[in-house]
């Protein structure tokens, strides 16, 4: 393992060096159609909840407290936005898996110093659905397990420690989805995956913490996911996990 890897930074510094490898030259080109991916459903998230959200907080509001709503619209859309952007991160990337796994490759041929082989039409069809597969399998495991999580975060007074748990389970996962391209990349399958997050565990928390604020910032959360991937295929790969 490489000693800086121990480092409690060191998740954090490769969240950060994701952003510089995918303005490489040579990795920029995988990152395109993700992004317009994300500007589309976002886009039409962000309409969505400013053209419903205004109507149902004044509606929420008696008359006689609607000049209220300026300062109500403002913190209940910021709590609203962090969740929904969240969910629609983990839609795109469902979308965009195909893509996403083609970066990790990119980047980790570019870590290596190698040239990037592009896939046949029959290898890359058969890596689209087995990264669709894989996503799908991360999404019911997501699920099963933030279901509970919902349902303790509306239970009056234990509801005080959902949302610590929310957001440590939510910053590990992150990392298991985005960490997960490289894994598929080099056929390391799903229990392997949680084996190598588990043993990884302070780089796995500090990365998906980086990751899951990034996820929350508009704008930013455009190429979040992608400079989230890059940082994690150097992360694993720097910790020897993908050679």
């Amino acid at each position: 393992m490489n000693i800086d890897a121990k480092s409690l930074s060191y998740g954090i510094r490769c969240f950060i060096a994701g952003f510089n490898l995918i303005n490489q030259p040579r990795l920029r080109r995988f990152v395109i159609i993700p992004l317009l991916i994300n500007i589309a459903l976002f886009g039409l998230a962000s309409w969505l909840l400013w053209h419903y959200l205004s109507t149902t907080v004044d509606s929420m509001l008696p008359s006689w407290l609607s000049w209220l709503a300026w300062l109500v619209l403002p913190v209940f859309m910021a709590s609203i936005l962090t969740l929904v952007y969240y969910c629609f991160t983990l839609v795109a990337n469902i979308i965009a898996a195909p893509f996403y796994g083609q970066l990790s490759k990119g980047v980790e041929a570019y870590l290596r110093g190698q040239p990037y082989e592009e896939s046949q039409d029959e290898s890359f069809l058969k890596e689209v659905l087995q990264m669709l597969g894989s996503e799908l399998r991360k999404i019911s495991y997501y699920l099963v397990r933030a279901l509970p999580l919902l349902i303790l975060s509306l239970i009056p007074g234990i509801n005080v420690i959902s949302l610590p748990l929310w957001l440590l389970f939510s910053a590990w996962f992150l990392t298991f989805e985005y960490a997960g391209y490289g894994f598929e990349n080099h056929k390391i399958l799903f229990k392997e995956q949680k084996r190598i997050l588990n043993k990884a565990q302070m780089n796995s928390m500090t990365f998906g913490g980086v990751s899951l604020l990034a996820t929350t910032i508009p704008i930013v959360n455009l190429v979040a996911p992608a400079i989230a991937v890059a940082g994690a295929t150097k992360m694993f790969y720097e910790r020897g996990d993908l050679n």
